[in-house]
């Protein structure tokens, strides 16, 4: 009898938690302004950037969601070498959604989050390198049938990438890059 409420406990637990879990799809497109440092010098490059998320989250609407994405971005111009241009991260953000009384199903939201990335290059001293991310943005979740939700957003983004080092002859050189802009995007949610 213990073994059966136990397990109609945790049968009630999960299907509970499962009503608050969503998958959804991003997608963004954009400028950054992307700034590179060598021997000192400093150069600012406007560089157009797509990016499409996939994510999963869970959490109430009109409370405090957190959500895991794997992003794909495809930058313009190359960052550090012409034959590599996507970056790989995946990152978390912490989200609070707010309920307005007079409006039904729609949901404004601000969010907070970090991510870790990695992109391929070629002529350095690694074969990939590494990105850190930092997010903090706004947006608006609408509820539009039953489980669908369309979102739309801002986010500001600020990215600093692993320093790399090439050689030309005897000098080698190492190369700083950040960059960051405003990231707004367009998206769908399911929730279960």
């Amino acid at each position: 009898m213990k073994k059966s409420l136990l397990l109609a406990g945790l049968l009630l637990a999960g299907s509970s938690a499962m009503a608050d879990i969503y998958v959804g799809i991003d997608y963004g497109a954009n400028s950054n302004d992307t700034t590179v440092e060598v021997l000192g010098v400093s150069v600012d490059v406007s560089n157009k950037y797509k990016d499409a998320t996939i994510k999963v989250g869970s959490g109430q609407d009109g409370d405090w969601k957190g959500q895991l994405r794997l992003s794909r971005i495809s930058y313009d111009k190359a960052i550090f070498d012409s034959s590599h241009k996507t970056l790989t991260e995946f990152g978390g953000d912490v989200i609070k959604e707010f309920s307005l009384n007079s409006i039904k199903n729609l949901y404004p939201y601000v969010k907070v989050g970090l991510g870790v990335g990695s992109m391929n290059v070629d002529g350095y001293s690694d074969s990939s390198i590494t990105e850190v991310s930092f997010n903090i943005g706004i947006g608006i979740s609408y509820k539009a049938v039953e489980h669908l939700y369309i979102i739309g957003g801002v986010d500001y983004v600020g990215r600093k990438w692993q320093d790399v080092q090439y050689t030309v002859g005897s000098t080698t050189y190492t190369v700083s890059t950040t960059d960051s802009g405003a990231q707004p995007y367009i998206g769908i949610n399911y929730a279960f």
